[in-house]
């Protein structure tokens, strides 16, 4: 059994053993299920009612547009040495660590992680 415990109309903690705690805290048991919705953030616990409901789409699309976001960023930020070490080796007229094969289908990777972010 999961508890989410709930104080001045709001959620302050879901736990996983019954908790004992001051009479100003009002105490809801959820089902494993339910405990898993919630940790998968695709439901969220209604206050009002006392009950597991799912998250609007709209809620859900922000969240996976989010997730992609950061994800395109972290392989931008992942990446732009290479791009600098790239370019620093053509200014000094050394070999490259990438081919410019392999420099050219990086660059349309992160072009296309650039275009993929929205707000």
């Amino acid at each position: 059994m999961t508890y989410v415990c709930i104080e001045n109309n709001t959620v302050v903690s879901v736990l996983n053993y019954e908790p004992h705690v001051p009479s100003t805290v009002q105490v809801v048991k959820i089902t494993q299920d339910q405990a898993k919705q919630l940790n998968d953030r695709t439901h969220y616990f209604d206050v009002l009612d006392s009950s597991v409901k799912a998250m609007p789409d709209h809620v859900l699309r922000t969240q996976e547009q989010a997730a992609q976001n950061a994800q395109a960023k972290a392989f931008l930020q992942n990446t732009d040495w290479q791009v600098l070490r790239h370019l620093r080796q053509q200014h000094l007229g050394v070999n490259t660590s990438l081919s410019d094969s392999e420099y050219h289908q990086l660059e349309l990777k992160r072009q296309q992680a650039a275009l993929s972010i929205k707000s």
